[in-house]
């Protein structure tokens, strides 16, 4: 979408963005958001919606395991069965608050509005904003 020495975008703005939506959504769903960053002038935000398992909401966004060993293998086995039947509950209030902070960002950033949402994970979420 643009290049590195393009003097009419705000470089600064895209960066603040991309960090306000990815913090929030980890901060305020517990959101797997593995990363957010500039990329080509666009606000890239890569998340994963819903929890996977009790990782997924103590560490939000790491990959790797947190726990010790044995209690990872416990959350994989067990965790993971007790967190998908909340995942009916949790999912819907996910794509509430990726919407929310979306459309917040757009607010904040209304110069910036394609490059924020020209490229988010969830393009499908965020029609109409």
């Amino acid at each position: 979408m643009h290049t590195w020495g393009d003097e009419n975008v705000d470089w600064k703005g895209i960066n603040e963005a991309a960090e306000f939506i990815g913090v929030n959504l980890r901060r305020w769903g517990r959101v797997s958001v593995r990363q957010y960053k500039e990329k080509y002038g666009t606000v890239r935000v890569y998340c994963s919606l819903g929890w996977h398992q009790f990782h997924s909401i103590t560490h939000p966004g790491w990959c790797r395991a947190r726990y010790p060993k044995w209690l990872w293998h416990l959350d994989c086995r067990v965790g993971s069965k007790i967190i998908s039947p909340l995942n009916r509950v949790i999912l819907p209030y996910h794509i509430w608050l990726y919407r929310r902070l979306y459309s917040m960002a757009v607010r904040k950033w209304p110069h910036l509005r394609r490059e924020i949402l020209c490229m988010a994970d969830y393009g499908d979420l965020l029609k109409g904003l």
